[in-house]
């Protein structure tokens, strides 16, 4: 949609506000729709967000940020360990500190309510800082202003309508959620058409696979990936594997039987931009509750076929229509643990391959192609 153009004069000077969502990639995406709300209904707000370095690549020159704050904390709590980098870790501290304040920020919205999110905004002198209620690590304790308690456990209430209360606690009206993002850049799209260009047959449609996830308790299986990989190539269709470079190993054990001519392993070949680019052109993504589903979610491009044990469809399912969330009825789901507490990971297990390889052929030929 459009947006309003801000105003010249810019009446509201207080509306300056910094978004702090640090991490995951995910919960970057669930943030989104916050980012366009306020600006929608804000026009002349200025906008910062600040986040660490390795998500950082999901907002660099998005067009409703005014300024994005790149945290380096993972380098420095690796410095820490060194106390001869101790006084190199306290002036890059306090120079971010003083360019957070520089920005004059009047409110601060922490989306990720840890503590590590919460002390940004109290060290950086913003006057009014909003955050849930009764958070982990008492973060709840650095607001002034408190939205009601967010559980991480919640079942039923998306993620993406839990950060939107941040627009509602300034006024803002929350439609349906929109997701914003930053454009393509022409080289990146050239690489991506140069990688997809080693595929044949060009004019079948285009599955990608993202089948890793940092969460024990949320992996499928590798033998099912292992099945499931030969029976997509039987079908009329391209397909193509995501990861990261940690990935390799086990991608290169998925694919070793399959046809390379349709089948493009890009384990470790990709950065996050890239798939702003790679998603439109995709016709299914098949994964797990991971940030590559989430990204293709806000890209609104393939349909998504989504495999969920521990987590809650409800809370962390694709926003969007026309997917296919499969998730089994099991009376410990949903967890929400790292591992799976009675050690049989069943939630998982029982999403055979065949039920994936029966849903993939019904949304295909649903969209018209003949697999």
């Amino acid at each position: 949609m459009k947006y309003p153009q801000p105003s010249v004069s810019n009446p509201d000077p207080s509306a300056r506000i910094l978004i702090v969502r640090l991490s995951a990639h995910g919960d970057v995406m669930h943030t989104l729709p916050l980012l366009a709300s306020i600006k929608r209904h804000k026009p002349d707000a200025f906008i910062g967000w600040l986040v660490e370095a390795s998500a950082a690549p999901l907002l660099e020159d998005h067009p409703l940020i005014d300024r994005l704050h790149v945290v380096d904390r993972k380098r420095w709590m690796k410095l820490i360990q060194n106390p001869a980098q101790w006084l190199l870790v306290w002036r890059e501290v306090q120079s971010f500190i003083g360019e957070i304040q520089e920005a004059g920020y009047h409110i601060s919205f922490d989306v990720q309510g840890l503590l590590k999110s919460a002390l940004w905004p109290v060290l950086s002198n913003i006057p009014i800082r909003y955050g849930f209620k009764a958070t982990r690590e008492f973060a709840d304790l650095l607001y002034n202003r408190h939205l009601p308690p967010m559980s991480i456990r919640d079942a039923h209430t998306p993620a993406v309508q839990s950060y939107l209360g941040f627009a509602r606690a300034i006024g803002c009206p929350v439609e349906p959620p929109e997701f914003v993002l930053s454009p393509v850049q022409p080289l990146t799209a050239q690489k991506v058409e140069d990688l997809l260009a080693g595929l044949a047959h060009p004019e079948w449609p285009l599955v990608v696979l993202a089948p890793f996830t940092r969460w024990p308790s949320k992996h499928w299986p590798l033998n099912y990936w292992q099945t499931l990989v030969p029976e997509l190539l039987k079908l009329k269709v391209r397909v193509l594997m995501l990861g990261a470079p940690s990935n390799r190993a086990d991608a290169d054990e998925m694919v070793a039987n399959a046809n390379p001519d349709r089948l493009a392993n890009w384990v470790g070949q990709t950065d996050w931009p890239d798939l702003y680019a790679l998603f439109p052109r995709t016709c299914l993504l098949i994964g797990l509750d991971s940030a590559p589903l989430h990204v293709a979610d806000a890209v609104n491009g393939p349909t998504i076929i989504g495999l969920y044990g521990p987590t809650a469809p409800g809370r962390t399912g694709p926003v969007g229509v026309d997917h296919t969330v499969l998730s089994t009825a099991l009376s410990c789901q949903p967890c929400f643990e790292r591992h799976c507490p009675i050690q049989t990971h069943a939630c998982m297990t029982q999403l055979t391959p065949e039920i994936i390889l029966g849903v993939v052929k019904q949304t295909l030929t649903a969209q018209g192609f003949s697999v």
